[in-house]
């Protein structure tokens, strides 16, 4: 059998005729070797002499079959050098480039760029497309990968305009614009391109008119990159403003893009840009019947980059299935392949190694952490209020493309149309019309189910029905609308969704002009509730209502005004809609709803709980909130018994009983098809309680 003497290190050595690496896999046959096999192996191993001998110096394999150091070449060897440089950014960078490898040794020490093949896949992938996005783990070296990319770029290409972007402009120019600089001015004098006239910390340009800038995500100044590439770009605040206009201003001109970062949960840059690359949100017809709308592919490609596929991480490699259970399945991965590994995720293996163990062990338990920076997880990696993992399932299994808008802009949003005797909540979150805040309405269909739930009970299993309040969103308005414009939007869809129960915050001022207005216009249909707030009272106090409520203390007398105070409140109704998210007692429809989720985050502010990101919104999300906190929370407080019931709906409710249109119906000509009259004053609110059946009339 023929043998080689050769360990198995990734050497960077090459076929000066077929500029192929010099490999040898021997055969089985048992024969000797050939001249040209024995040449190739003579050849890798003075290489390997030469690099010892003269560390830190390129060693060269001529077009003659000679091994040397790359500062003894001839000019003819040298030009040879460039012109095949020039051709393969492989090769140049493998030849030419060094690097600080922390992971050698006990502080790490300067090694030769010996490039894995995920790293020499990605740029490959600069080379054939325009735009790219690299999800990543820590210490991936994609970052360095790109920089050094960029060096071959700018010495072997002319007037190129090389943009490098950073959520800081230090960290643009001090660290990855600093690498670049540092691989150019690295390489031996024949390659390296000589520096232009213009030179700065932030601005290098080269004698081949080929330069490089570094900018802060804010702002582009200057001509238009040919390439910008852009750092960590999940972690920049604001980003997207940054991006919507370079993004335009770099595709304008036939630029290429690169992103590279660790996840930060669902932001919305490189997530959304991510995502959709991978693959487009589908949004399902609300019918059934019609066709999905899918949303439009992403330009990008992207590469997705997994430790277990780097050689320096993966030593002891096994593959879990069912960790903890006694159904767990163990195997060693015995150097298998990328798409091996890959059908074994997506079968519901997780990859472990000794140097992952280590890895989350140093994390302490922060889930979050482990997350961005060793899984590339966009679940679980960020900071938002609603799990990325239940943001997921919503758009996965719940959103729907609406069966049509309406209303003069068009923002009405209508995924179901009005079920006979079904019940309905109306939440309106109102704005200003005029500021960047957002008018909204949500109409949430309210209905109860029983489900079988299956226990144990010292060691007999034992079912039990159990009662669930759900509601859906069929119908979302999210526009620019003043108070009184709400209102006329608000009158029309309560009317036409049966007489919606409607909930308005009156928390910032603006909803107390809602109220007055749907007042004036003859909707009775509020929900009334206490409200400290002494202004808002004054303002409201002609619609006083007096109830009696049980407190510690026995029953006490309480006035309750019509609309929804959430300023006190706000804590427990951001969780209690969390909870239904959570353990699905809503259904979102719209994508509106979930691209404020994305945004919506945790802050320390424990009166807050949760606020949106900077120059983001949550009016949507707020209209929601109150909208579930009512029917789940302050509606079950009239459930004690049927008496109190009676008594807390003629305190808050005016119902017209005559079956006849109000004056001012007719002033707003509602469509006749979409009213609802009732005989009985207690049959729309029959849902909120037990017992009342018999009261109603058909």
């Amino acid at each position: 059998m023929a043998k080689k003497n050769i360990d198995n290190e990734n050497d960077n050595d090459f076929d000066p005729i077929n500029n192929n690496k010099l490999e040898f896999e021997p055969d089985n046959n048992d024969r000797p070797l050939t001249e040209e096999e024995q040449k190739k192996i003579d050849l890798k191993a003075k290489v390997k002499e030469l690099r010892k001998k003269y560390v830190g110096q390129p060693i060269i394999v001529t077009k003659e079959g000679i091994a040397k150091q790359a500062n003894i070449l001839t000019i003819a060897e040298q030009t040879d050098e460039f012109l095949k440089c020039a051709s393969d950014p492989i090769y140049f960078i493998e030849t030419y480039l060094t690097v600080f490898d922390q992971t050698q040794g006990d502080g790490g020490k300067i090694v030769p760029f010996k490039l894995f093949d995920f790293q020499k896949d990605l740029i490959e992938s600069y080379q054939t497309n325009k735009e790219n996005i690299a999800n990543k783990y820590r210490q991936a070296g994609v970052s360095t990968t790109t920089c050094a990319y960029i060096a071959w770029l700018l010495q072997f290409r002319r007037n190129k305009y090389v943009a490098v972007i950073a959520d800081k402009l230090e960290t643009a120019r001090d660290e990855l614009m600093s690498d670049i600089i540092d691989f150019i001015a690295g390489c031996p004098a024949y390659l390296r391109q000589k520096i232009g006239n213009k030179e700065s910390a932030g601005h290098m340009r080269y004698a081949n008119n080929s330069q490089m800038k570094a900018f802060a995500a804010t702002k582009l100044r200057g001509p238009t990159p040919t390439l910008l590439f852009w750092d960590e770009t999940a972690w920049t605040e604001k980003g997207e403003k940054f991006w919507e206009s370079a993004g335009a201003a770099v595709r304008n001109t036939g630029g290429r893009v690169i992103f590279v970062s660790t996840p930060n949960g669902l932001d919305p840059v490189f997530y959304k840009t991510f995502e959709s690359a991978r693959k487009p949100l589908i949004l399902k017809s609300a019918d059934g019947k019609t066709q999905p709308q899918i949303q439009k592919k992403s330009p990008f490609v992207a590469t997705e980059l997994w430790w277990y596929n780097d050689p320096r991480y993966n030593v002891g490699l096994e593959w879990v299935k069912n960790e903890l259970k006694d159904s767990e399945v163990r195997l060693k991965d015995n150097n298998f392949s990328k798409d091996q590994r890959a059908k074994l995720v997506a079968d519901g293996f997780s990859a472990t190694s000794p140097w992952f163990e280590n890895a989350k062990a140093g994390y302490n338990g922060d889930n979050r952490r482990l997350a961005q920076e060793i899984l590339c997880s966009f679940l679980g990696s960020g900071d938002n209020f609603i799990s990325e993992e239940f943001i997921k399932r919503i758009e996965d299994e719940e959103l729907r493309q609406p069966l049509h808008t309406e209303y003069n802009d068009k923002q009405m949003y209508i995924f179901e149309e009005p079920i006979v005797g079904a019940q309905y909540v109306m939440a309106l979150d109102v704005a200003s019309g005029y500021a960047n805040d957002y008018s909204t309405l949500n109409m949430l269909k309210v209905s109860d189910i029983v489900e079988n739930k299956t226990y144990v009970d010292n060691g007999v299993t034992k079912t039990k029905p159990v009662k669930r309040r759900i509601s859906e969103q069929v119908a979302e308005y999210y526009g620019k609308l003043t108070p009184q414009q709400l209102a006329d939007l608000a009158y029309y869809y309560g009317t036409r969704y049966n007489n919606a129960y409607c909930v308005i915050d009156v928390s910032g001022g603006y909803g107390v002009s809602t109220i007055e207005a749907l007042k004036t216009f003859g909707y009775q249909n509020l929900h009334y509730g206490e409200v400290q707030h002494k202004p808002t009272r004054d303002r409201l106090n002609v619609y006083v209502k007096t109830v009696e409520r049980d407190t510690i203390n026995g029953v006490k007398k309480v006035d309750l005004i019509p609309g929804f105070m959430i300023t006190n409140n706000r804590p427990i109704v951001l969780q209690e809609m969390e909870r239904c998210i959570r353990m699905k007692d809503v259904i979102i429809r719209s994508v509106r709803m979930t691209n404020e989720f994305k945004t919506f985050i945790i802050v320390e502010n424990p009166t807050r709980l949760a606020d949106h990101r900077r120059s983001y919104h949550d009016d949507d999300i707020m209209g929601l909130a109150i909208g579930l906190y009512v029917i789940n929370c302050e509606m079950n407080r009239t459930t004690n018994n049927n008496e109190k019931i009676k008594s807390m709906l003629n305190a808050i409710l005016v119902i017209n009983d005559s079956g006849n249109v109000r004056p001012n119906e007719e002033k707003h000509g509602q469509a006749e098809d979409y009213r609802v009259h009732r005989n009985n004053p207690y049959a729309t609110h029959s849902w909120m309680f037990k017992g009342l059946d018999k009261n109603r009339r058909q």
